[in-house]
């Protein structure tokens, strides 16, 4: 689990880098990061495959979709060691009907199956889920192909308002959090960026921050940085699925000229997060 965790923060964070040096997928149309931008599956979501041989394999896809008429667009982060990697998405929902095509490292999943509104999903939030069929074309993660298994899927809301939180370092102390954080447009990237600003109660490692980060499904990287843009911190944390609440880790770095000196003791440690204004 740790290696699978380590594995999704690094590709979360070469997409996020991708993304400001303007590599990653940038077919915008101009939509705002809201359920449903240009279509009923538009939006950031978070997806579990259990594998009909293998159901404890844990095998998770995230990242945003974008519909146009009939036609389903999108980049989703694959999480399957060792083939794990960025795949685009091509499909299609006809009604209530899905069809996803995504290819991350040489391997090709075909997804198909319902989707489901809001007020008929488990979670209050829109969802869709079926059956999926793996078909190689190189990384096969050791796995008989092709293999078969069912799949589920839940619309994420994005993070976008005031934030009210605590920082608890790792030597017991306990620090306030205020700020606020943006969510960008969906553009049909795997991981979409976050902007904003967080202050500190005094006695923190920093006063302040501002936020360069991203999200892909429910995981959450937070890239804090001075004004002069070096980056002081970071926090690496998961949405819950309104987002409304953030709950991870943080670490100081202690970079750049105006950098703390001999902040070890509460350079790392946990965070919360509320999140209010959606």
């Amino acid at each position: 689990m740790q290696r699978k965790t380590a594995i999704l923060w690094l590709v979360l964070s070469l997409s996020l880098l991708m993304s400001a040096c303007g590599t990653s997928n940038t077919a915008s149309t101009g939509n705002t990061a809201s359920t449903g931008s240009t279509g009923s599956i538009s939006g950031n979501w978070i997806i579990g495959l259990t594998d009909t041989a293998d159901t404890q394999a844990s095998i998770t896809q995230s990242g945003s979709l974008l519909q146009n008429n009939g036609l389903v667009t999108g980049s989703l982060i694959f999480i399957d060691s060792p083939c794990s990697g960025i795949g685009s998405v091509q499909g299609s929902v006809t009604g209530s009907a899905v069809s996803l095509a995504v290819n991350p490292t040489g391997t090709e999943i075909n997804l198909t199956g319902t989707m489901g509104s809001a007020s008929s999903c488990a979670s209050k939030q829109a969802c869709m889920g079926g059956t999926y069929t793996t078909l190689s074309v190189g990384c096969t993660a050791g796995k008989t192909i092709p293999s078969t298994g069912t799949w589920s899927a839940t619309l994420v809301s994005p993070l976008n308002g005031n934030i009210t939180g605590s920082l608890v370092s790792n030597k017991g102390s306990t620090y306030t959090v205020t700020g606020q954080v943006s969510q960008g447009a969906n553009s049909g990237s795997s991981s979409t960026p976050l902007t904003g600003s967080l202050t500190f109660s005094a006695g923190f490692c920093y006063p302040a921050a501002n936020i360069v980060g991203s999200i892909s499904g429910t995981s959450v990287v937070m890239n804090l940085v001075d004004s002069d843009g070096t980056q002081i911190g970071q926090a690496i944390a998961t949405s819950s699925l309104d987002g409304t609440f953030l709950t991870g880790t943080y670490q100081y770095l202690g970079q750049g000229p105006g950098a703390a000196k001999g902040c070890t003791a509460d350079g790392t440690g946990n965070v919360t997060l509320a999140i209010a204004g959606q």
